[in-house]
């Protein structure tokens, strides 16, 4: 108790001590030339994965796709000379034929792909407008 008693005495001595600072004349002008120099800068945006790093991701996709694809053929060939006669839709449409989806499992991928892509378009138009003003 005493000690707030002192605490509070020397704070309203030293409130009393000091005098009220004012800022200069043109401190307004100079806070809003330094906020408008600041606004007129650019912001450029930079992607977090670079045209090149998606050409690298979806090549690397597409070449094990096709390696998964084909492979069950080129193990029984022990020939050194490419035959390319294995490529056909009869063989791509195998792949796939032991996919089975019910109707609900295939509407929600259906769903989630449309949503996924309404916002990739609606992302890139308001960086589009965040970034490039």
């Amino acid at each position: 108790m005493k000690e707030d008693k002192n605490i509070e005495n020397l704070v309203e001595k030293m409130m009393s001590d000091s005098s009220l600072e004012t800022p200069s004349f043109d401190f307004t002008s100079k806070v809003m030339s330094e906020v408008l120099a600041t606004e007129k800068k650019h912001v450029y945006y930079n992607p977090l994965i670079s045209k090149r790093g998606w050409f690298v991701i979806f090549t690397t996709i597409a070449g094990l796709l096709g390696w998964l694809i084909f492979n069950s053929h080129s193990q029984t060939q022990t020939n050194s000379n490419f035959d390319f006669s294995f490529i056909n839709a009869d063989k791509v449409l195998k792949v796939f034929s032991g996919l089975e989806f019910s109707g609900i499992t295939a509407n929600i991928i259906l769903f989630s792909m449309m949503m996924m892509f309404v916002q990739i378009i609606l992302l890139k138009g308001y960086l589009n407008k965040r970034f490039h003003k």
